[in-house]
Formats: structure tokens, sequence, C-alpha cells
């Protein structure tokens, strides 16, 4: 039986459309179903798309290759998960081509994988539209498969909400002079490229070594658009614990990492603007981050920090010491709001549980008092 995508989008398929392993089916009939069984997660806005990384069969090399559908495909999940897992045990003996074999078994794998959660997922790129004062901007956001306990390697909803917002953002007067933006704890770097294009700004994106390569491969995805907006970003590597050291990763015009530092005599000047979105996940992370932003925020009385933090009830402790340390250092509020987005996982008591959750956050402006 070969499978194909329904011409009614509202048809649902079961588990018994599919080809079954006792009638011997083609290579080419299970390569189809498990394609259109493709599940990426769930799309925060009905606009955005998702790739993933797949290995075409006869190849060991991974390539990125973008997989659509020719309708919306309901399947009952019912009795899925078992035909999976019997694709992934069959021999296929009745296939001649080892090589494709090895790619049935990997895309039921991923198929299956992909009904086990964000964390069970291989590495995906996805589409996210941006509002600037003119028109949509899309860009193209890759996040690794998770291996490790490392949430700066995928985007979150505060992420999105704060890139989705920065347009209504009442930015400093500089007059003709580039705006310059600094985002801390970028992650896969969705607000500050985000902030390139809005603005036509000049962006530093920063965060951890282990965050930086990642971080880096988005910016370079979306140089061309963000450039076709005046807009310019860089990335670099910026730990909280030791704020007047950031290191440049790397310095592309030297073809090596380069340090400044706010102690340094050829120092940049400080930042009027400053970004961070949902980075709060320990008891020291408020103080160490509004500390970076002391560091780096540029004194004058318009300057501005945006930040977005979703309102987890574990972690409200670490919000209300981050207002707390904003005022210690000077800073005031100057407006304020809640609003709703998606996650690819939900939370409960503080932990991640599988499968989309909406999740509230909490935006503010902040600028020093005068």
């Amino acid at each position: 039986m070969e499978a194909s995508a329904p011409e009614d989008e509202t048809e649902i398929l079961h588990v018994f459309d599919f080809p079954q392993i006792y009638t011997k089916p083609s290579a080419q009939a299970l390569l189809n179903t498990l394609t259109l069984l493709t599940s990426a997660p769930p799309s925060w806005e009905c606009s955005d798309s998702e790739q993933r990384l797949e290995k075409p069969a006869g190849r060991s090399k991974r390539r990125s290759r973008k997989v659509t559908k020719t309708a919306a495909v309901r399947v009952n999940p019912e009795g899925l998960a078992r035909y999976l897992t019997q694709l992934i045990g069959c021999d296929f003996r009745w296939i001649d081509n080892d090589a494709v074999k090895e790619e049935i078994w990997e895309q039921a794998s991923l198929r299956l994988s992909e009904r086990s959660g964000r964390s069970a997922m291989p590495a995906i790129s996805r589409s996210f539209g941006i509002p600037t004062p003119s028109a949509l901007f899309d860009i193209v956001i890759h996040e690794p498969a998770l291996t490790a306990d490392n949430l700066g390697l995928k985007t979150w909803a505060a992420s999105y909400l704060l890139a989705k917002r920065l347009h209504t953002l009442h930015l400093p007067q500089l007059g003709s002079a580039t705006l310059d933006i600094l985002e801390l704890g970028a992650g896969t770097g969705l607000v500050g490229i985000a902030a390139a294009a809005v603005f036509g700004a000049s962006v530093l994106l920063t965060d951890l070594p282990e965050i930086a390569p990642n971080l880096s491969r988005n910016v370079e995805t979306n140089r061309e658009a963000i450039e076709s907006h005046n807009g310019s970003a860089r990335t670099a590597v910026l730990d909280w614990s030791n704020p007047h050291v950031c290191q440049f990763y790397p310095d592309v015009e030297q073809g090596e990492v380069k340090s400044f530092s706010t102690k340094q005599a050829k120092q940049p000047d400080p930042f009027p603007v400053i970004l961070a979105a949902d980075s709060l996940y320990s008891p020291e992370h408020p103080r160490l981050l509004v500390q970076t932003i002391d560091c780096w925020l540029s004194l004058e009385s318009n300057a501005r920090v945006m930040v977005e933090f979703p309102l987890r009830e574990a972690y409200t402790p670490e919000l209300n010491n981050f207002r707390q340390c904003m005022a210690g250092i000077g800073l005031h509020m100057t407006e304020e709001g809640e609003e709703f987005g998606y996650d690819d996982w939900g939370w409960d008591g503080g932990e991640p549980t599988r499968g989309r959750g909406e999740v509230k956050c909490w935006w503010s402006v902040w600028r020093r008092k005068t």
C-alpha cells in the first residue's frame, strides 16, 4: 500500500491505514508513510514552520532537509507508538538495499522520538515571524538536539514574546547614530537578531561558551536578512560571574578571538539598550544578571533595559530578587505587563513536562532614576 496525504484535510488516519509489515510493503511505501507521520514541535503561531535534520538513504553525512506535507494530516495516536516500534524491530528481509533499510529504521526512530517530548527530538530549525515597523521579518533559528541539561540550546516562549514586542519599545533618541544594543543570555539568538532588524541596530549577542557556537551559527544564518534591514549583529562570550570581560566569538575580521573589557582603556561605549529573556534559573542569577547590567548599561538617563521572564511559581523568589537588585543599582521600572505564550514543554512545580504548554510571562522596561 502506497501512503499519501488525504485529499480531505479533516480526515483522520488510523494505524491500519498504513502499510502493514505482514504484507511486505515496498520501501518507498514505508518511507512515504514515515514522512507523512512527521511531527514537529507544536508551532507557537500558525505561520511558523519547522525543519529537521534527516539522513538521506545511502549517505552517512547528515544534511538539512525541509519536510513538507501536501495537506494537514491528522493521525489517531492509538497504536501509533506500537506501529513505529514494530518498524524499528523488523528485519525487512524482502528489501535488498541495506542503506534503505537503515533509512527506514532511522526515520521510524525519529517519528517515535518526536512523540516523546522536545528533549528526545533531533536537531531542528524553525522560522519565527517577527513584526517590524514596516512588515513581518522571518528569522530562522537552529536548535541542536538537547543531549544535556543546557536550556540555552532551545527557544523559549519569553524570548519569542519579547522579540515580537520589540517594535513597541520607545528607545533612546540618538540622532543619526546607529543604536548599540546588548543582549544578555541570548540563547538561540532570537531576541538579538530580531532587535537588529527591528531597529536597524548594531547588536552584540552574548552567552556562555557552550552556547556561543550555536548562537553564532544563527546569527550567520540570518545575517543577510539582518543587513537588508540596515542592522548588524555579532556574538560574544560573557560570563555574568566575571561581567567586566566580554570575548568576541570569533573576531571574523582578525581571524581570532579577541577580548574587550569595561576596565580597558579602549573599551566600547556602554550600551544604551540591554535586552534579556528567560534568564533566571537559580537563586544567584538575579544578582549576577543585575551586576552585569550595571557594568554595561550606559549612564545616560534615557538608557533602557527590557526583560521578559516566565511567571513560574518555583521562580517567584528570583523575580522578586531581580526587582530589588534593579532598584539597588538605581533603575526604576517605567512599564510592565503580562502576556501568554507557548513552549514545547509545559511546567509542573518548576519542572518541565512533556507536551506543549501555555506559559504566562512578565515583561518590563527599566531606566535610570532621574
